[in-house]
């Protein structure tokens, strides 16, 4: 495993920096005691879009474009996440 990353609500996280390509998650929170959300975004430019993802609080294991995440903790207030080890050992975004 490598980076953990822990996120607040409404927190802009950023996975990969660029010039011209941006590429982070947000947490939204738990609609609901079992469920839990993440926006992924992407912008190139002036362009861009997010997914707004939803996950069973159970859920120990998250893939989001192709990078799987073990979840740590969720809690209404934050989410802390580690990224398991690509391993061609580089990041695919």
């Amino acid at each position: 495993m490598e980076d953990t990353i822990t996120i607040s609500v409404g927190e802009k996280k950023t996975l990969r920096p660029g010039f011209m390509k941006w590429i982070g998650l947000v947490y939204c929170g738990m609609p609901n005691e079992n469920t839990f959300s993440l926006s992924y975004m992407e912008t190139t430019g002036y362009q861009g879009y997010a997914l707004n993802l939803f996950y069973p609080k159970s859920m120990s294991k998250i893939t989001i474009k192709n990078i799987e995440f073990n979840v740590v903790s969720v809690t209404p207030e934050k989410i802390t996440i580690q990224q398991v080890k690509n391993p061609l050992g580089k990041n695919s975004f």
